[in-house]
C-alpha cells in the first residue's frame, strides 16, 4: 500500500511537470531574444523531470541515486528561490512554493517506497 501511494504521488508530479511544459510553450517561444534560450532550457527541463518522475513511479527501487538527485534539485531550487525573494527577483516566490511542495511530495514518496533501499542492488548483476 505504501508503494502504491508513493507511485501515485510520483504520477501526480510527472503530470504536473507535463502540464508545466504545455503551459510554458508560448512563454518560451515569445520570450525576448536575450531570454529565449533560458526559457527553452527550462521548458525542456519540464519534460526531463516528467520522464524522471514517471520512471520513479514505475520502478521506485529501480534507479539508485535518481531519487536523491531529484530531491537535491527541488530542495536547492526552493531554498535559492527563498533567498531571491528577499531581493524581489521576479517569480522567486512562485518557484519557492512549487519546488518546495514538490520536494515535500518527492521526499514523502521516497520514504513511503523506501527508495533509499535501491542502493542495495547497485552494481550487482
Amino acid at each position: 500500500m505504501r508503494t502504491t501511494i508513493a507511485r501515485w504521488i510520483m504520477v501526480f508530479c510527472a503530470f504536473s511537470a507535463a502540464v508545466a511544459f504545455v503551459t510554458g510553450v508560448e512563454k518560451a517561444f515569445t520570450a525576448p531574444e536575450d531570454q529565449k534560450i533560458v526559457e527553452l532550457w527550462r521548458l525542456f527541463g519540464f519534460i526531463v523531470f516528467a520522464a524522471i518522475f514517471s520512471f520513479l513511479a514505475m520502478a521506485p527501487l529501480g534507479y539508485p541515486g535518481i531519487w536523491e538527485i531529484v530531491i537535491f534539485h527541488k530542495l536547492a531550487m526552493a531554498v535559492c528561490a527563498l533567498f531571491f525573494m528577499g531581493d524581489n527577483v521576479d517569480g522567486a516566490g512562485f518557484i519557492a512554493l512549487i519546488d518546495g511542495l514538490l520536494a515535500i511530495l518527492i521526499i514523502t514518496a521516497y520514504l513511503l517506497s523506501k527508495g533509499y533501499t535501491s542502493w542495495k542492488t547497485f552494481g550487482q548483476k
